[in-house]
């Protein structure tokens, strides 16, 4: 019976859950159509990012430079605009509940509708939404040229702290207008190294010779 426990301790050792992380207040980013507004729960940092949706741009007061499509996630969505390094959009959450040291997946979708403003071209170049942690940027999504649709993006970390405070801009200096919703954050499914293989197959031989012996 010892034994059994043991290796039932190993067993539950291999295939431990990591703990979970708070999620994003407000994630879905609902909230009411505004200029230089954000949605409950979020910070801005620099700039003024707009909450929109597909039958308005609040950013500029202009139309899309492409016709935009309802987000997957519903509702409303964000706008970042940038403008070289002279004007950028940025938004955050600090978000507790972290292990450090468990790697965690930021998900979100993005799009790239552009809008068309007085000064020529306007904001339709192409750019990438970029994830910054407490102000050091951790990467970027895939770069998007101005067009139709929503293109579910993530990045993946691994915690140095309980808390972290995870921010969301365009990645680059070009002149660019983008949407980003429905931000997740989950932590990353951890695949077994083969220390613990080896201490599962082990587990599961000691088993089977209990199990020969008892028929014995």
């Amino acid at each position: 019976m010892q034994r059994s426990r043991g290796v039932f301790l190993a067993l539950s050792l291999c295939f431990s859950t990591p703990a979970l992380a708070q999620s994003f207040t407000n994630g879905s980013l609902t909230g009411p159509i505004a200029n230089s507004g954000l949605p409950s729960g979020w910070t801005n940092l620099l700039g003024s990012p707009d909450t929109n949706n597909e039958f308005n741009n609040v950013g500029s007061g202009t139309p899309f430079g492409a016709t935009p499509t309802a987000s997957p996630n519903g509702g409303t969505w964000v706008g970042l605009g940038r403008e070289g390094t002279g004007f950028i959009e940025r938004f955050a959450q600090s978000v507790s509940g972290f292990t450090v040291g468990q790697s965690y997946t930021i998900s979100w979708y993005a799009s790239n509708f552009g809008a068309i403003t007085g000064a020529s071209p306007g904001y339709i170049g192409a750019n990438q939404i970029e994830v910054l942690l407490g102000g050091v940027s951790l990467g970027s999504g895939s770069l998007l040229s101005m067009g139709q649709g929503w293109f579910s993006q993530s990045l993946t970390f691994t915690s140095s702290a309980a808390v972290q405070q995870i921010e969301f801009q365009l990645g680059s200096n070009t002149r660019a207008y983008m949407g980003i919703d429905g931000l997740a954050l989950a932590p990353t499914t951890t695949v077994p190294e083969p220390a613990t293989f080896a201490l599962l197959a082990t587990g599961l031989g000691v088993l089977g010779l209990a199990a020969r012996r008892r028929r014995a």
